[in-house]
Protein backbone atom coordinates (compact mmCIF):
# COMPACT_ATOMS: atom_id res chain seq x y z
CA UNK A 1 0.00 0.00 0.00
CA UNK A 2 1.19 3.42 -0.83
CA UNK A 3 2.33 5.45 -3.52
CA UNK A 4 3.28 3.08 -6.52
CA UNK A 5 5.06 5.66 -8.55
CA UNK A 6 8.42 5.34 -8.90
CA UNK A 7 9.73 8.32 -9.34
CA UNK A 8 9.06 11.96 -8.15
CA UNK A 9 5.63 13.43 -10.17
CA UNK A 10 5.49 16.58 -8.09
CA UNK A 11 3.09 19.22 -8.22
CA UNK A 12 5.58 21.93 -9.56
CA UNK A 13 7.11 19.98 -11.56
CA UNK A 14 3.33 19.41 -13.47
CA UNK A 15 2.88 23.63 -12.46
CA UNK A 16 5.95 23.96 -14.65
CA UNK A 17 4.40 21.98 -17.45
CA UNK A 18 1.37 23.91 -17.52
CA UNK A 19 3.08 26.93 -17.76
CA UNK A 20 4.87 26.11 -20.63
CA UNK A 21 2.03 24.60 -22.42
CA UNK A 22 0.33 27.82 -22.01
CA UNK A 23 3.28 30.12 -23.09
CA UNK A 24 3.75 27.56 -26.02
CA UNK A 25 0.51 27.72 -27.58
CA UNK A 26 1.67 29.32 -30.83
CA UNK A 27 5.30 28.60 -30.61
CA UNK A 28 6.47 25.78 -32.79
CA UNK A 29 9.84 27.12 -33.35
CA UNK A 30 11.89 24.36 -31.38
CA UNK A 31 12.97 21.17 -32.47
CA UNK A 32 10.94 18.16 -32.30
CA UNK A 33 12.17 15.17 -30.01
CA UNK A 34 11.07 11.48 -30.98
CA UNK A 35 8.78 10.43 -28.55
CA UNK A 36 11.11 8.15 -26.94
CA UNK A 37 13.34 10.75 -26.48
CA UNK A 38 10.91 13.03 -25.49
CA UNK A 39 9.66 10.42 -22.65
CA UNK A 40 13.36 10.04 -21.60
CA UNK A 41 13.88 13.94 -21.23
CA UNK A 42 10.94 13.80 -19.07
CA UNK A 43 11.95 10.54 -16.92
CA UNK A 44 15.20 13.01 -16.41
CA UNK A 45 13.35 16.52 -15.60
CA UNK A 46 11.65 13.87 -12.73
CA UNK A 47 14.33 12.65 -11.22
CA UNK A 48 15.89 16.42 -10.99
CA UNK A 49 16.03 18.50 -7.96
CA UNK A 50 14.19 20.92 -9.37
CA UNK A 51 12.67 21.07 -13.35
CA UNK A 52 14.38 22.95 -16.04
CA UNK A 53 12.25 25.26 -16.88
CA UNK A 54 13.72 25.89 -20.82
CA UNK A 55 14.11 21.87 -21.34
CA UNK A 56 10.33 21.10 -20.09
CA UNK A 57 9.27 23.87 -23.00
CA UNK A 58 10.77 21.62 -25.37
CA UNK A 59 9.74 18.49 -24.63
CA UNK A 60 5.98 20.53 -24.56
CA UNK A 61 6.41 22.17 -27.99
CA UNK A 62 8.25 18.55 -29.45
CA UNK A 63 4.96 17.05 -27.65
CA UNK A 64 2.60 19.66 -29.51
CA UNK A 65 4.54 18.55 -32.97
CA UNK A 66 3.51 15.10 -32.15
CA UNK A 67 0.29 15.35 -31.39
CA UNK A 68 -0.39 17.39 -34.71
CA UNK A 69 1.56 15.15 -37.19
CA UNK A 70 -0.50 12.35 -35.64
CA UNK A 71 2.16 10.31 -33.87
CA UNK A 72 0.34 10.06 -30.82
CA UNK A 73 -3.02 8.11 -29.51
CA UNK A 74 -5.32 9.05 -26.69
CA UNK A 75 -6.41 5.89 -25.45
CA UNK A 76 -6.66 3.62 -28.96
CA UNK A 77 -4.46 1.82 -31.01
CA UNK A 78 -4.76 5.06 -33.47
CA UNK A 79 -3.77 8.80 -32.90
CA UNK A 80 -7.10 10.88 -32.68
CA UNK A 81 -8.47 12.40 -36.03
CA UNK A 82 -10.91 14.70 -34.86
CA UNK A 83 -11.60 17.22 -31.98
CA UNK A 84 -14.30 14.32 -30.40
CA UNK A 85 -11.31 11.53 -29.98
CA UNK A 86 -8.56 14.40 -29.46
CA UNK A 87 -8.41 15.67 -25.39
CA UNK A 88 -5.82 17.36 -26.13
CA UNK A 89 -6.90 19.35 -28.60
CA UNK A 90 -8.09 22.45 -26.48
CA UNK A 91 -11.18 22.96 -28.45
CA UNK A 92 -13.92 21.59 -26.72
CA UNK A 93 -17.08 23.87 -26.09
CA UNK A 94 -20.24 22.42 -25.84
CA UNK A 95 -22.26 25.28 -26.41
CA UNK A 96 -24.94 25.48 -28.81
CA UNK A 97 -26.93 28.10 -30.89
CA UNK A 98 -30.48 26.72 -30.74
CA UNK A 99 -33.84 28.87 -30.72
CA UNK A 100 -35.93 25.58 -29.86
CA UNK A 101 -37.50 25.16 -26.62
CA UNK A 102 -36.17 21.66 -26.02
CA UNK A 103 -37.85 18.31 -26.96
CA UNK A 104 -40.95 18.40 -24.93
CA UNK A 105 -42.98 16.76 -25.04
CA UNK A 106 -41.50 13.51 -26.52
CA UNK A 107 -43.54 12.76 -30.08
CA UNK A 108 -45.19 9.88 -30.09
CA UNK A 109 -42.96 6.82 -31.04
CA UNK A 110 -40.01 8.39 -30.02
CA UNK A 111 -38.00 5.43 -28.56
CA UNK A 112 -34.44 5.59 -29.93
CA UNK A 113 -31.55 7.97 -31.06
CA UNK A 114 -32.47 7.41 -34.86
CA UNK A 115 -36.17 8.30 -34.07
CA UNK A 116 -35.19 11.05 -32.12
CA UNK A 117 -33.51 12.52 -35.41
CA UNK A 118 -35.82 12.11 -37.13
CA UNK A 119 -38.37 14.07 -35.21
CA UNK A 120 -36.39 16.95 -33.64
CA UNK A 121 -35.03 20.17 -34.83
CA UNK A 122 -32.95 20.83 -32.20
CA UNK A 123 -29.58 22.03 -32.86
CA UNK A 124 -28.45 20.73 -29.57
CA UNK A 125 -29.86 17.03 -29.81
CA UNK A 126 -28.18 17.06 -33.70
CA UNK A 127 -25.08 18.07 -32.38
CA UNK A 128 -25.22 15.47 -29.76
CA UNK A 129 -25.71 12.66 -32.20
CA UNK A 130 -23.26 14.01 -34.37
CA UNK A 131 -20.63 13.62 -31.99
CA UNK A 132 -21.99 10.02 -30.89
CA UNK A 133 -21.72 9.06 -34.24
CA UNK A 134 -17.90 10.91 -34.85
CA UNK A 135 -17.01 8.73 -32.06
CA UNK A 136 -18.40 5.51 -32.77
CA UNK A 137 -16.85 5.73 -36.45
CA UNK A 138 -13.76 5.73 -34.89
CA UNK A 139 -13.14 2.77 -32.81
CA UNK A 140 -9.38 2.14 -32.99
CA UNK A 141 -9.18 6.28 -31.40
CA UNK A 142 -10.26 4.93 -28.22
CA UNK A 143 -10.80 2.38 -26.12
CA UNK A 144 -13.66 0.64 -26.86
CA UNK A 145 -12.60 -2.41 -24.65
CA UNK A 146 -13.08 0.24 -21.63
CA UNK A 147 -15.27 0.07 -18.26
CA UNK A 148 -17.00 2.52 -21.17
CA UNK A 149 -17.46 0.72 -24.11
CA UNK A 150 -19.36 1.69 -27.48
CA UNK A 151 -22.73 0.11 -26.56
CA UNK A 152 -22.92 1.96 -23.12
CA UNK A 153 -21.88 5.30 -24.82
CA UNK A 154 -25.00 4.92 -27.26
CA UNK A 155 -27.04 4.06 -23.99
CA UNK A 156 -26.21 6.77 -22.12
CA UNK A 157 -26.87 9.65 -25.01
CA UNK A 158 -30.13 7.35 -25.51
CA UNK A 159 -30.71 8.00 -21.77
CA UNK A 160 -30.14 11.88 -22.27
CA UNK A 161 -31.75 12.72 -25.18
CA UNK A 162 -35.13 10.91 -24.11
CA UNK A 163 -34.71 12.58 -20.49
CA UNK A 164 -38.25 14.47 -20.79
CA UNK A 165 -40.12 11.33 -21.81
CA UNK A 166 -42.11 8.80 -19.95
CA UNK A 167 -43.67 11.56 -17.19
CA UNK A 168 -44.61 10.38 -14.10
CA UNK A 169 -47.95 10.92 -12.38
CA UNK A 170 -48.04 13.26 -9.33
CA UNK A 171 -46.23 11.65 -6.57
CA UNK A 172 -47.82 10.09 -3.73
CA UNK A 173 -47.04 10.80 0.05
CA UNK A 174 -47.84 9.08 3.30
CA UNK A 175 -50.94 11.88 3.47
CA UNK A 176 -52.75 10.20 0.51
CA UNK A 177 -51.95 11.00 -3.15
CA UNK A 178 -52.01 14.55 -4.64
CA UNK A 179 -54.43 15.17 -7.46
CA UNK A 180 -53.04 18.56 -7.83
CA UNK A 181 -49.85 20.28 -9.09
CA UNK A 182 -47.15 20.10 -6.43
CA UNK A 183 -46.87 24.35 -6.68
CA UNK A 184 -50.72 24.25 -5.66
CA UNK A 185 -52.28 25.52 -2.06
CA UNK A 186 -54.48 22.21 -1.87
CA UNK A 187 -51.64 19.67 -2.45
CA UNK A 188 -49.87 17.73 -0.03
CA UNK A 189 -46.48 18.36 -0.78
CA UNK A 190 -45.54 21.58 0.20
CA UNK A 191 -44.14 24.26 -2.40
CA UNK A 192 -40.10 22.92 -2.10
CA UNK A 193 -37.70 25.52 -1.50
CA UNK A 194 -33.96 25.22 -1.07
CA UNK A 195 -31.21 27.92 -1.04
CA UNK A 196 -29.12 28.98 -3.88
CA UNK A 197 -25.90 27.64 -4.98
CA UNK A 198 -23.73 30.55 -4.67
CA UNK A 199 -21.04 30.68 -1.54
CA UNK A 200 -22.74 32.02 1.29
CA UNK A 201 -20.14 34.47 3.22
CA UNK A 202 -21.88 33.31 6.26
CA UNK A 203 -20.78 29.76 5.73
CA UNK A 204 -18.10 29.72 3.26
CA UNK A 205 -14.52 30.55 3.50
CA UNK A 206 -13.98 33.68 1.83
CA UNK A 207 -12.45 33.65 -1.67
CA UNK A 208 -9.18 35.10 -1.09
CA UNK A 209 -8.86 32.53 1.64
CA UNK A 210 -9.94 29.68 -0.12
CA UNK A 211 -7.92 30.03 -3.45
CA UNK A 212 -4.57 29.86 -1.17
CA UNK A 213 -6.26 26.74 0.73
CA UNK A 214 -7.29 24.75 -2.44
CA UNK A 215 -5.53 26.48 -5.57
CA UNK A 216 -6.50 25.69 -9.05
CA UNK A 217 -5.23 27.17 -12.14
CA UNK A 218 -8.90 28.83 -13.18
CA UNK A 219 -9.19 30.20 -9.52
CA UNK A 220 -13.09 29.06 -9.91
CA UNK A 221 -14.81 27.91 -6.81
CA UNK A 222 -16.62 24.98 -8.72
CA UNK A 223 -13.20 23.87 -10.40
CA UNK A 224 -12.09 23.55 -6.57
CA UNK A 225 -14.35 21.73 -5.16
CA UNK A 226 -14.06 19.12 -8.03
CA UNK A 227 -10.56 18.92 -8.19
CA UNK A 228 -9.63 19.29 -4.23
CA UNK A 229 -12.58 17.53 -2.88
CA UNK A 230 -12.73 14.72 -4.93
CA UNK A 231 -9.89 13.67 -7.30
CA UNK A 232 -7.41 14.99 -4.93
CA UNK A 233 -8.95 12.83 -2.14
CA UNK A 234 -5.91 10.65 -1.97
CA UNK A 235 -3.43 11.09 0.65
CA UNK A 236 -1.75 13.72 -0.20
CA UNK A 237 2.39 12.80 -1.26
CA UNK A 238 5.19 15.06 -2.53
CA UNK A 239 5.81 11.92 -5.25
CA UNK A 240 2.59 11.86 -6.42
CA UNK A 241 0.65 15.26 -5.98
CA UNK A 242 1.70 16.65 -9.80
CA UNK A 243 0.35 13.64 -11.05
CA UNK A 244 -2.66 13.98 -8.92
CA UNK A 245 -3.34 17.61 -9.87
CA UNK A 246 -3.31 16.32 -13.18
CA UNK A 247 -5.59 14.01 -13.44
CA UNK A 248 -8.14 16.54 -11.92
CA UNK A 249 -7.41 19.25 -14.50
CA UNK A 250 -7.87 16.74 -17.45
CA UNK A 251 -11.53 16.29 -16.36
CA UNK A 252 -11.86 19.83 -17.44
CA UNK A 253 -14.28 18.82 -19.91
CA UNK A 254 -16.69 17.47 -17.58
CA UNK A 255 -16.85 21.00 -16.02
CA UNK A 256 -17.09 22.84 -19.41
CA UNK A 257 -19.98 20.47 -20.47
CA UNK A 258 -21.72 21.24 -16.94
CA UNK A 259 -20.40 25.08 -16.70
CA UNK A 260 -20.35 26.27 -20.44
CA UNK A 261 -23.20 28.55 -20.41
CA UNK A 262 -21.98 31.23 -17.72
CA UNK A 263 -18.38 30.93 -18.46
CA UNK A 264 -16.84 33.51 -20.00
CA UNK A 265 -14.60 33.22 -23.27
CA UNK A 266 -11.35 33.81 -21.36
CA UNK A 267 -11.80 31.31 -18.45
CA UNK A 268 -13.48 28.81 -21.43
CA UNK A 269 -10.57 29.00 -22.98
CA UNK A 270 -8.55 28.58 -19.86
CA UNK A 271 -10.71 25.38 -18.55
CA UNK A 272 -9.82 24.14 -22.60
CA UNK A 273 -6.29 24.32 -22.36
CA UNK A 274 -4.76 23.22 -18.97
CA UNK A 275 -7.33 20.28 -19.52
CA UNK A 276 -5.30 19.98 -22.68
CA UNK A 277 -2.15 20.39 -21.09
CA UNK A 278 -3.17 18.30 -18.12
CA UNK A 279 -3.73 15.60 -20.94
CA UNK A 280 -0.84 15.90 -22.73
CA UNK A 281 1.10 15.42 -19.31
CA UNK A 282 -0.46 12.08 -18.15
CA UNK A 283 -0.12 10.76 -21.93
CA UNK A 284 3.40 11.47 -21.76
CA UNK A 285 3.80 10.11 -17.80
CA UNK A 286 2.21 7.03 -19.80
CA UNK A 287 5.14 6.77 -21.78
CA UNK A 288 7.85 7.29 -19.24
CA UNK A 289 5.90 4.20 -17.57
CA UNK A 290 5.17 6.56 -14.65
CA UNK A 291 1.17 6.32 -14.14
CA UNK A 292 -1.18 3.17 -15.54
CA UNK A 293 -1.94 2.91 -19.52
CA UNK A 294 -5.07 1.45 -17.93
CA UNK A 295 -6.27 4.62 -16.04
CA UNK A 296 -5.18 7.25 -19.37
CA UNK A 297 -7.05 5.02 -21.56
CA UNK A 298 -10.48 4.48 -19.34
CA UNK A 299 -10.60 8.92 -18.56
CA UNK A 300 -10.48 9.81 -22.24
CA UNK A 301 -13.73 9.78 -23.84
CA UNK A 302 -15.52 13.07 -24.76
CA UNK A 303 -19.32 13.53 -25.30
CA UNK A 304 -21.91 17.07 -24.80
CA UNK A 305 -23.28 16.64 -21.37
CA UNK A 306 -27.28 16.47 -20.24
CA UNK A 307 -29.12 16.84 -17.76
CA UNK A 308 -31.30 14.26 -15.97
CA UNK A 309 -35.22 13.61 -16.59
CA UNK A 310 -37.82 11.21 -15.69
CA UNK A 311 -37.28 8.76 -18.56
CA UNK A 312 -34.49 5.85 -16.47
CA UNK A 313 -33.80 2.54 -18.14
CA UNK A 314 -31.26 2.51 -15.76
CA UNK A 315 -29.93 4.15 -12.53
CA UNK A 316 -26.51 5.03 -14.10
CA UNK A 317 -26.94 5.08 -17.71
CA UNK A 318 -26.30 8.74 -18.57
CA UNK A 319 -23.78 8.15 -15.74
CA UNK A 320 -21.17 7.40 -17.69
CA UNK A 321 -20.42 10.05 -19.19
CA UNK A 322 -21.78 12.94 -16.84
CA UNK A 323 -20.56 11.40 -13.78
CA UNK A 324 -16.83 12.19 -14.10
CA UNK A 325 -15.93 9.42 -11.58
CA UNK A 326 -13.19 7.58 -13.47
CA UNK A 327 -11.20 10.87 -12.82
CA UNK A 328 -11.21 10.00 -9.20
CA UNK A 329 -10.49 6.23 -9.83
CA UNK A 330 -7.86 7.13 -11.46
CA UNK A 331 -6.33 9.73 -8.98
CA UNK A 332 -6.91 6.81 -5.54
CA UNK A 333 -5.80 3.94 -8.11
CA UNK A 334 -2.18 6.18 -8.09
CA UNK A 335 -2.25 5.58 -4.29
CA UNK A 336 -3.77 2.06 -3.75
CA UNK A 337 -2.38 0.87 -7.39
CA UNK A 338 -5.45 -1.12 -7.42
CA UNK A 339 -7.43 -1.38 -10.95
CA UNK A 340 -11.39 -2.04 -10.75
CA UNK A 341 -13.27 -3.88 -12.99
CA UNK A 342 -16.81 -2.62 -14.80
CA UNK A 343 -19.24 -4.78 -11.93
CA UNK A 344 -16.89 -2.47 -9.14
CA UNK A 345 -17.36 0.38 -11.70
CA UNK A 346 -21.15 -0.18 -11.73
CA UNK A 347 -21.45 -0.52 -7.94
CA UNK A 348 -19.19 2.51 -7.13
CA UNK A 349 -21.60 4.48 -9.87
CA UNK A 350 -24.69 3.98 -8.32
CA UNK A 351 -23.27 4.42 -4.89
CA UNK A 352 -22.36 7.74 -5.66
CA UNK A 353 -25.38 8.69 -7.96
CA UNK A 354 -27.04 7.95 -5.04
CA UNK A 355 -25.64 10.20 -2.83
CA UNK A 356 -25.50 12.74 -5.80
CA UNK A 357 -29.35 12.56 -6.35
CA UNK A 358 -30.32 12.61 -3.23
CA UNK A 359 -28.55 15.52 -1.81
CA UNK A 360 -29.66 17.24 -4.72
CA UNK A 361 -33.23 16.46 -4.13
CA UNK A 362 -34.28 19.87 -2.91
CA UNK A 363 -32.36 22.37 -5.37
CA UNK A 364 -32.81 19.98 -8.72
CA UNK A 365 -35.89 20.77 -10.29
CA UNK A 366 -35.78 18.76 -13.31
CA UNK A 367 -35.64 15.02 -11.21
CA UNK A 368 -39.48 14.23 -10.77
CA UNK A 369 -38.84 11.61 -7.75
CA UNK A 370 -41.54 10.19 -5.53
CA UNK A 371 -41.81 11.18 -1.97
CA UNK A 372 -41.48 9.04 1.09
CA UNK A 373 -41.81 5.22 -0.07
CA UNK A 374 -39.53 6.05 -3.19
CA UNK A 375 -37.15 8.19 -1.23
CA UNK A 376 -37.38 5.70 2.21
CA UNK A 377 -36.26 3.07 -0.46
CA UNK A 378 -33.59 5.12 -2.40
CA UNK A 379 -32.03 6.00 1.51
CA UNK A 380 -31.87 2.43 1.89
CA UNK A 381 -30.25 1.68 -1.37
CA UNK A 382 -27.92 4.28 -0.89
CA UNK A 383 -26.25 2.92 2.21
CA UNK A 384 -26.55 -0.63 1.17
CA UNK A 385 -24.89 -0.05 -1.91
CA UNK A 386 -22.33 2.39 -0.07
CA UNK A 387 -21.25 -0.61 2.03
CA UNK A 388 -21.22 -2.87 -0.98
CA UNK A 389 -18.77 -0.23 -2.40
CA UNK A 390 -16.43 0.41 0.39
CA UNK A 391 -16.18 -3.26 1.33
CA UNK A 392 -14.76 -3.84 -2.53
CA UNK A 393 -11.57 -2.82 -2.37
CA UNK A 394 -9.34 0.30 -1.16
CA UNK A 395 -9.83 2.11 -4.57
CA UNK A 396 -13.92 1.79 -4.29
CA UNK A 397 -14.28 2.68 -0.63
CA UNK A 398 -11.66 5.63 -1.03
CA UNK A 399 -13.45 7.07 -4.10
CA UNK A 400 -16.98 6.64 -2.28
CA UNK A 401 -15.40 8.61 0.74
CA UNK A 402 -14.12 11.44 -0.98
CA UNK A 403 -17.37 11.60 -3.09
CA UNK A 404 -19.18 12.43 0.14
CA UNK A 405 -16.09 15.10 1.68
CA UNK A 406 -17.31 16.51 -2.18
CA UNK A 407 -21.06 16.60 -1.47
CA UNK A 408 -20.79 18.18 2.32
CA UNK A 409 -17.92 20.51 1.32
CA UNK A 410 -18.71 22.08 -1.80
CA UNK A 411 -20.48 25.20 -1.65
CA UNK A 412 -23.82 24.56 -4.39
CA UNK A 413 -25.02 21.34 -2.58
CA UNK A 414 -25.45 23.21 0.58
CA UNK A 415 -25.35 20.50 2.64
CA UNK A 416 -25.33 22.31 6.02
CA UNK A 417 -27.86 24.39 4.97
CA UNK A 418 -30.42 21.30 3.61
CA UNK A 419 -29.37 18.94 6.61
CA UNK A 420 -29.61 20.97 9.21
CA UNK A 421 -31.21 24.53 8.84
CA UNK A 422 -34.63 22.48 7.46
CA UNK A 423 -37.54 23.10 9.47
CA UNK A 424 -40.32 20.44 10.70
CA UNK A 425 -43.10 21.43 8.64
CA UNK A 426 -46.26 21.13 11.78
CA UNK A 427 -48.80 20.74 9.08
CA UNK A 428 -48.27 17.09 8.94
CA UNK A 429 -47.60 14.36 11.50
CA UNK A 430 -44.61 12.95 10.99
CA UNK A 431 -44.58 9.87 9.41
CA UNK A 432 -41.87 6.53 9.93
CA UNK A 433 -39.45 6.12 7.56
CA UNK A 434 -38.29 2.68 7.56
CA UNK A 435 -34.55 3.41 6.93
CA UNK A 436 -34.22 5.14 9.89
CA UNK A 437 -35.93 3.06 12.14
CA UNK A 438 -34.05 0.26 10.75
CA UNK A 439 -30.56 0.47 11.51
CA UNK A 440 -29.02 -2.88 10.11
CA UNK A 441 -28.23 -0.67 6.55
CA UNK A 442 -26.57 2.06 8.59
CA UNK A 443 -24.71 -0.32 10.58
CA UNK A 444 -23.24 -2.06 7.84
CA UNK A 445 -21.88 0.84 6.64
CA UNK A 446 -19.95 1.93 9.91
CA UNK A 447 -19.02 -1.71 9.69
CA UNK A 448 -17.21 -1.17 6.36
CA UNK A 449 -16.13 1.57 7.13
CA UNK A 450 -14.01 0.59 10.79
CA UNK A 451 -10.81 0.39 9.11
CA UNK A 452 -9.98 3.82 7.86
CA UNK A 453 -10.48 5.07 11.54
CA UNK A 454 -11.97 8.26 13.07
CA UNK A 455 -11.00 11.60 14.60
CA UNK A 456 -13.67 11.13 17.05
CA UNK A 457 -15.74 14.21 18.41
CA UNK A 458 -13.54 16.59 16.37
CA UNK A 459 -13.91 14.70 13.08
CA UNK A 460 -15.86 16.41 10.35
CA UNK A 461 -19.71 16.88 10.45
CA UNK A 462 -22.66 17.89 8.48
CA UNK A 463 -23.01 20.27 11.29
CA UNK A 464 -20.13 22.02 10.55
CA UNK A 465 -20.30 25.06 8.35
CA UNK A 466 -18.06 24.52 5.14
CA UNK A 467 -15.52 27.47 6.35
CA UNK A 468 -15.09 25.38 9.53
CA UNK A 469 -14.35 21.94 7.09
CA UNK A 470 -12.13 24.00 4.72
CA UNK A 471 -9.40 24.35 7.87
CA UNK A 472 -9.86 20.95 9.18
CA UNK A 473 -8.99 19.64 5.62
CA UNK A 474 -6.79 21.79 4.73
CA UNK A 475 -4.92 20.04 8.11
CA UNK A 476 -5.85 16.34 7.91
CA UNK A 477 -5.11 15.51 3.92
CA UNK A 478 -1.49 16.24 4.66
CA UNK A 479 -1.22 13.28 6.81
CA UNK A 480 -2.38 9.64 5.41
CA UNK A 481 -4.21 8.42 8.59
CA UNK A 482 -5.83 11.41 9.77
CA UNK A 483 -6.73 12.32 6.02
CA UNK A 484 -8.61 8.38 5.68
CA UNK A 485 -10.35 9.20 8.94
CA UNK A 486 -11.57 12.68 7.82
CA UNK A 487 -12.91 11.18 4.79
CA UNK A 488 -14.43 8.01 7.07
CA UNK A 489 -15.89 10.61 9.61
CA UNK A 490 -17.95 12.67 6.62
CA UNK A 491 -18.89 9.61 5.14
CA UNK A 492 -20.74 8.62 8.23
CA UNK A 493 -21.80 12.32 8.74
CA UNK A 494 -23.45 12.47 5.85
CA UNK A 495 -24.87 9.10 5.70
CA UNK A 496 -26.61 8.82 8.53
CA UNK A 497 -30.16 8.02 7.98
CA UNK A 498 -31.44 11.11 9.64
CA UNK A 499 -29.60 13.31 7.81
CA UNK A 500 -30.30 11.80 4.34
CA UNK A 501 -34.20 12.01 5.69
CA UNK A 502 -33.95 15.95 6.67
CA UNK A 503 -32.11 16.52 2.86
CA UNK A 504 -35.08 14.43 0.87
CA UNK A 505 -37.99 14.80 2.96
CA UNK A 506 -39.71 17.82 1.16
CA UNK A 507 -43.16 16.99 3.03
CA UNK A 508 -41.75 17.18 6.58
CA UNK A 509 -39.02 19.17 6.50
CA UNK A 510 -39.03 22.84 4.88
CA UNK A 511 -36.81 25.55 4.31
CA UNK A 512 -37.65 28.67 5.26
CA UNK A 513 -34.23 30.71 5.14
CA UNK A 514 -33.54 32.57 1.79
CA UNK A 515 -33.53 31.25 -1.75
CA UNK A 516 -31.37 33.74 -2.88
CA UNK A 517 -30.89 33.54 -6.56
CA UNK A 518 -32.50 30.73 -8.05
CA UNK A 519 -31.24 31.04 -11.31
CA UNK A 520 -27.37 31.15 -10.04
CA UNK A 521 -25.52 28.85 -11.35
CA UNK A 522 -21.95 28.28 -9.48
Amino acid sequence: MGNTTPYNINLPLYLAWVNAWLSSEHDNASPSLSLNEQAQAFLHETSALFPNYQSLKHIVNSFRQSLAHGQVSLGGKDAPTCAETNLASGTYNPNTTCTCTGLYPIPAGTTDISSIANQSTCTAIHKTITSLQTVLDRPTEWNTDSLCPPSKLTQAVTELLLANSDIQPFPTTCQSPTTTTTTSNSSNIPPIRAPDRRPDPQTDTPPSIHQQLYPTTETLKFCVDAKHYVCAGVPSSPTHDGLIRAIADAGNDILIADYCEVADPSTLHLLQQTGAAAVSFLKLCVLAGVFSSWAFDNMILRLPDGIYGSHMTDLIAHRYIDLGLFFAVAAVQVWTGEQINEAELTVLSSACTLINDLVDLRSDSARKQRENVYLDQMVSDCLETASVAVQMNRTCAVVVMAFCNWAVMSSHHKVWEVSGQVREVKRYTPCEYGSVGDRRGYQGLLAALEPFGTLGMEGPSVRMTRAELDIGYGVCKAEKGRHLAWLADITRSLLQPETLRRIVDVVHFGWTGSEGDVEYCP
